[in-house]
């Protein structure tokens, strides 16, 4: 899962960087599972095309150009290949950023930023991504500070080879908490050719909209998508992923944006990890000259790619989710990110608590990270009183907001008078799993709609009933 993509028309405000084709092919982070496989495919391609003196040659004439290190003393360790992990041992986290370069353009705009995470406890992978409008310190002694998609392009000018990704590990860092082990740059061409050499990937298109002002060189043209499930090739998946202008269903943004990046990521990996596409030769090939061309990656080895096959086989053995995460104001329920004022007038976003403050935000990912089917969804959660009180209700939505931050959790009103027990349900499907949170920690296993409620109160919503205290009858009591 090494992708995600963006562009824009070249709104920062540093000057661009000179660098050839060849040097936009920034590293390549131990990506996510999808990474992992590519790098063992065409080393192990490279071992049946010609044999292991071959495979040691070739694989040191790549190191060159996507960061592959060569140790043959790792051919024949017994010891268990693992991936880099955070100081605790819990994620594995990779630093993935986006660029165009198929026109020549300048390529210091990284404005798609993605830290995709594995979490080795729950068997999950999240995808956090901060827009490029997030504002960052990028100057300790100043105070100054610009849009995150800025940071590469201005370390990158101070210290070369490297220094512009080591500055925006270290914004990533300081706005999620995260620890980052491996890093990569992908560029539109790669995104565009990888999925065509997969026969396209199946995307459920959300919304429906249209975009007139999606960019076509200098111009511009319309593109347009049905809701749906439908099979993207490569260039319909990039026109999904990168437009951002549409007036139609809240489409036209760049928190919509980097969403539909997350399900276009996602559909790569599963296809990827769910079909026979990584035993055709040709699709090997076409990806791996997609990958030497357009892609630069943190340096990894031998025991990286094992590392990474062994726990793709685990995440789909034991059934591992993907979750998708955007730092956008309507993070966290809305307590998290707000629009700031910035002294250039331009949009910009950052932390409520004020900018280079990021407590909330950590603790919002942690918690993202135990619970991502809760936090991912970002529900709202009604609570009605049906026979508690209006009082006890209040009392009660407190202590389930301490229980559950930066959840919308809203106090809504008496419904009926004299219910017992308490009910936890949603008319949506997409909540089971936090409607089951919810029942567990209110201690009920009514978690279906009650008969007496008529009405449909809140559809696209976890519904919790809060009644009287059951009351026990004498032979329960004894």
């Amino acid at each position: 899962m090494v992708l995600d993509i963006d562009l824009n028309n070249g709104d920062i405000e540093t000057p661009p960087i000179e660098k050839t084709r060849e040097e936009i092919v920034v590293n390549k982070p131990r990506k996510k599972k999808k990474g992992f496989l590519r790098f063992f495919i065409f080393f192990l391609l490279f071992l049946f095309l010609g044999g292991i003196s071959f495979a040691i040659w070739k694989g040191y004439i790549i190191s060159e150009k996507v960061g592959f290190k060569f140790n043959a003393a790792s051919l024949i360790s017994n010891k268990t290949p693992e991936l880099e992990k955070d100081s605790k041992g819990q994620y594995t986290s990779v630093l993935l950023v986006g660029v165009d370069s198929r026109k020549g353009d300048d390529i210091s705009n990284t404005d798609t930023i993605m830290v995709a995470s594995y979490n080795y406890e729950t068997n999950n992978m999240q995808l956090i991504s901060i827009p490029r409008d997030f504002h960052v310190e990028v100057d300790k002694q100043t105070r100054h500070f610009q849009r995150i998609n800025s940071v590469y392009a201005r370390e990158e000018r101070k210290q070369k080879d490297g220094g512009g990704f080591e500055g925006l590990k270290r914004s990533v860092k300081e706005v999620t908490g995260l620890e980052i082990q491996y890093h990569a740059l992908v560029d539109f061409k790669a995104f565009e050719e990888i999925i065509d050499a997969l026969g396209g990937v199946n995307v459920n298109v959300e919304n429906s909209f249209t975009d007139y002002r999606y960019p076509s060189g200098v111009k511009y043209k319309t593109v347009s998508f049905q809701a749906g499930p439908q099979v993207m090739d490569g260039k319909t998946a990039l026109e999904y992923a990168r437009s951002r202008h549409s007036m139609q269903n809240n489409e036209g943004s760049d928190y919509a944006r980097a969403r539909r990046q997350q399900k276009v990521i996602i559909a790569i990996q599963n296809k990827i990890s769910q079909s026979d596409a990584l035993n055709d030769p040709k699709i090997l090939i076409d990806m791996l000259s997609s990958i030497v061309n357009n892609i630069k990656i943190s340096e990894f080895t031998v025991t990286d790619v094992q590392a990474g096959l062994d726990l793709l086989k685990k995440f789909n053995e034991e059934n591992g989710k993907s979750y998708s995460f955007v730092l956008d104001p309507l993070a966290g329920g809305g307590q998290l990110v707000e629009k700031v004022f910035v002294p250039s007038g331009a949009f910009a976003i950052g932390p409520k608590e004020g900018l280079g403050k990021y407590d909330k935000i950590h603790e919002y990912i942690q918690l993202a990270m135990k619970k991502p089917y809760l936090y991912s969804n970002n529900p709202r959660v009604f609570v009605y009183d049906i026979g508690i009180g209006y009082k006890e209700t209040t009392e009660k939505v407190k202590e389930i907001k301490q229980h559950y931050p930066y959840i919308n959790i809203i106090q809504s009103r008496s419904i009926l008078k004299d219910q017992e027990g308490n009910y936890v349900y949603s008319d949506n499907n997409k909540y089971k799993e936090s409607v089951n949170d919810f029942a567990q920690y209110l201690k009920t296993e009514n978690k279906e709609k009650p008969d007496f409620v008529k009405n449909n109160l809140n559809p696209d919503a976890i519904i919790i009933l809060l009644g009287k205290e059951i009351e026990k009858t004498e032979t329960e009591g004894n």
